[in-house]
């Protein structure tokens, strides 16, 4: 007796988690995109953005570890159609994870040496702000006189 709810329940769960994984995809290249015109002043708005997914794909992670803990001998029996769908949507959601990886390994790459171009300008406006301290001149003592008494 094959049982197609369960069958159909992950497939929809999949197709959801694909759904976000593109969505996670294409945040990321728009974070690429931006990282490369040299506009860093957006990068906040997309990581919320790609933790929002990260968040629902937990969610749906978490659903369908229930069903399998539920129902393991449901799952035993899904139909081939369901099977075929779950392979296809698990080999889409592997693709774009792999293609997500390349891209982060790229951002972390970019990141780093934006962040050693703003080390090394802050090295360089400090060494000016103490050469200008060096002309500055020190105030002095006011003067005193010691012979008040006259």
């Amino acid at each position: 007796m094959k049982n197609p709810d369960a069958g159909r329940e992950m497939c929809s769960f999949l197709e959801k988690k694909l759904a976000l994984f593109n969505r996670y995809l294409s945040i990321t290249k728009r974070m690429k995109e931006t990282l490369q015109d040299k506009e860093s002043g957006n990068l906040g708005v997309f990581i919320s953005e790609r933790q929002s997914c990260i968040t629902k794909i937990e969610g749906i992670d978490g659903s369908m570890e229930k069903i399998i803990k539920e129902g393991s001998d449901k799952l035993s029996h899904i139909s081939d159609k369901c099977r075929g769908l779950i392979d296809g949507c698990l080999r889409n959601i592997k693709g774009i994870m792999e293609e997500i990886d390349l891209m982060d390994r790229e951002l972390m790459v970019m990141v780093k040496e934006e962040g050693e171009g703003m080390k090394t300008e802050l090295l360089k406006l400090r060494n000016v702000r103490q050469a200008a301290k060096g002309y500055i001149k020190e105030k002095g003592f006011s003067p005193r006189f010691l012979d008040t008494m006259r």
